[in-house]
């Protein structure tokens, strides 16, 4: 059992919690409606600082809001170092200014017998790139259990076994359960080159299949959540996903104003 104490709050996103909440609760007022049909299944996230990619990450989770999940199962990029697989907090609770989210220790204690999953504590302890996500998700649901898993692999057939592995972990399980998958795109580009190169992951994107995907990125497309993109894709379609829908795309300086290098943020929802 672990406690997540939160590493990043007072940098990416306010460390006090009626500021986060004010912040939080702006964006998603501001955020647009959905006119996405069916059910979603999973969302696409970014996960840089709040001023940056916050008003982007506002779409995916007004979906969420809406759907009411009962378990979110995060799929993040390691930041600090490529492993070989994926990295599970079995149990314990993840701390955000919002307060605590208990793990589900049923999916946890499943996934880490799995091929190519274990527990580094050392993966989530520093990770920003779950953490951002966690006050969002905690804005939008009134109860949920969290599975926090860190992808330190891009390899393609990992990623299918890693999928696997989670679909087989909640394959029986009746409660709702939704994907978060984290991932920014182009990094430190001007303003017209990301978005030409994020243009291209959303091509690839869209037509939902892992290699046009992993072709858009040896072509020049960027996206630091690669392997949880992968991942994600693979287990949506293994959970009757058929399709995906771009909610919200800017860059940096669509947000933040300075145009001269700029990262791109993508929302999107993965339907059924």
């Amino acid at each position: 059992m672990w406690h997540r104490k939160p590493v990043v709050a007072g940098a990416f996103y306010p460390a006090e919690k009626s500021e986060l909440q004010h912040v939080i609760t702006r964006y998603l007022d501001d955020a647009d409606p959905s006119q996405v049909q069916g059910e979603v299944v999973a969302v696409i996230s970014p996960h840089a600082g709040y001023i940056y990619s916050g008003p982007v990450a506002a779409y995916s989770y007004r979906l969420l809001k809406e759907l009411k999940p009962e378990v979110v199962i995060v799929l993040a990029p390691s930041h600090r170092g490529r492993f070989n697989g994926a990295s599970v907090i079995p149990g314990g609770e993840y701390e955000t200014p919002l307060g605590n989210v208990k793990i589900d220790e049923t999916i946890g204690r499943k996934l880490v017998e799995k091929p190519h999953f274990s527990f580094l504590k050392e993966a989530h302890q520093m990770e920003h790139s779950l953490e951002v996500q966690v006050p969002f998700l905690q804005s939008v649901i009134d109860s949920f259990t969290l599975v926090p898993v860190v992808i330190g692999t891009i390899d393609l057939d990992v990623c299918r076994e890693l999928a696997g592995g989670i679909a087989d972990a909640i394959d029986g399980d009746a409660r709702k359960i939704a994907i978060v998958i984290s991932t920014d795109l182009s990094h430190y580009h001007s303003y017209e080159s990301a978005k030409s190169l994020d243009a291209m992951f959303m091509d690839g994107l869209r037509t939902f299949s892992e290699q046009k995907i992993k072709e858009a990125l040896k072509h020049g497309a960027e996206a630091c959540g690669e392997g949880p993109v992968l991942t994600g894709v693979i287990l949506s379609k293994k959970l009757g996903a058929g399709r995906v829908e771009i909610l919200k795309y800017a860059t940096s300086g669509d947000t933040a104003g300075d145009k001269s290098q700029v990262v791109g943020y993508l929302a999107a929802a993965i339907m059924r």
